[in-house]
């Protein structure tokens, strides 16, 4: 590189040099850089601090759970410290470019004034040469003063320009050094914003996935929904149907009630018919018992003559016995009818009708 030759000449030019003006020169502008290295060392000294900042929150996050919503909420605590953080780079490297920009816009007036100061010099010289051709008899001891005065002059202007030009170097190559470190945060911040949009495109791909996911669910409910409609009316269909069975049920109870009634009412019909011909028959029995003890009566010793008296006691005996048996027969009747009115009349389930059809 130029730069560095550039140094080393200047730095033999100046230890070859023996004024004093250019040692001063050169310390003025050594001050002048140390002002701008302190100023460039505390900047420096500002960032650094912040990358350190940034590097142990880097190691930080090795220690944060491997769930996504750990990291992801760590990424977007951590998003606004990186913006600013950007923000400063952008800052400093426009300033940076504007500080490049003056410095090589006053490199480029100080060179064409240093040309400028050549050509005066020349010009001067020139002149001297012509007075001193016209003036012959003075131009030895003139001509030995001005040039002298012109070595000691040239030779003081040429050391600060390379004093001035080892400054510039020296600034450039501060200025290059912070370029190389903010392209270096710029591409740390570049792949960190990267790093951040793979984050957000998979959470764009999870959001998508629990709409999808929503969706399929809200599905299933209107289905389960359409469901609970079709059970509900299944159920109301089952609950008229418990009602006609139960209906139907109480219809049966009903029934087999009345068959019951009828089957009692045909035996106790059997027992009447019964006890009427039992007592036909032990009337018939009565009625043979009391004509033989009649007949017995009548007969005569030998059995073949009746007295008068004895025929009327028979007649007499049998119209009372025939009252008897027709007062009996419709005392009878009118019981019988008496107990088929009560039988009738009678409640044989006093609990009544169940509503309940269980």
């Amino acid at each position: 590189m130029a730069a560095p030759e550039e140094e080393e000449v200047s730095i033999n030019r100046t230890s070859s040099s023996p004024s004093c003006d250019t040692f001063s020169s050169n310390r003025n502008s050594v001050t002048l850089g140390t002002k701008h290295s302190s100023i460039l060392s505390s900047s420096f000294a500002d960032m650094e601090q912040r990358i350190s900042l940034l590097a142990l929150k880097n190691a930080e996050e090795d220690d944060v759970g491997d769930s996504f919503a750990e990291r992801a909420e760590f990424y977007y605590n951590k998003r606004p410290q990186l913006l600013a953080l950007l923000q400063e780079l952008y800052t400093a490297y426009t300033t940076l470019s504007d500080r490049y920009i003056q410095t090589v816009a006053k490199h480029h007036k100080r060179q064409s004034s240093v040309t400028s100061t050549l050509d005066s010099f020349d010009g001067a010289e020139d002149s001297g040469i012509s007075q001193i051709e016209s003036d012959a008899e003075s131009s030895l001891s003139y001509q030995q003063v001005s040039v002298t005065s012109t070595k000691n002059y040239g030779m003081v202007d040429n050391d600060a320009f390379i004093a001035e030009l080892v400054i510039k170097n020296v600034e450039y190559d501060i200025l290059t050094n912070e370029v190389t470190t903010l392209e270096k945060q710029c591409c740390d911040s570049s792949r960190k914003i990267s790093l951040q949009k793979s984050l957000l495109d998979v959470l764009e791909s999870e959001r998508l996935i629990l709409l999808n996911e929503n969706a399929r669910l809200g599905y299933k409910v209107e289905s389960l929904m359409e469901e609970n409609k079709g059970l509900v009316a299944e159920s109301v269909f089952m609950k008229q149907k418990a009602g006609e069975m139960a209906r139907c049920m109480l219809k049966l109870r009903d029934d087999h009630r009345v068959y019951l009634l009828n089957q009692k009412i045909e035996d106790l019909q059997g027992q009447i018919y019964g006890l009427e011909k039992r007592n036909k028959e032990y009337y018939d029995q009565l009625v043979k018992t009391d004509k033989a003890m009649v007949e017995s009566r009548c007969k005569d010793s030998n059995g073949k003559e009746v007295t008068l008296e004895a025929c009327f006691q028979i007649g007499k005996l049998k119209s009372k016995r025939n009252v008897g048996v027709v007062e009996k027969t419709s005392n009878s009747g009118k019981k019988t009818y008496k107990w088929w009115a009560k039988v009738k009349s009678m409640d044989m389930f006093l609990c009544g009708h169940s509503t309940n059809p269980t």
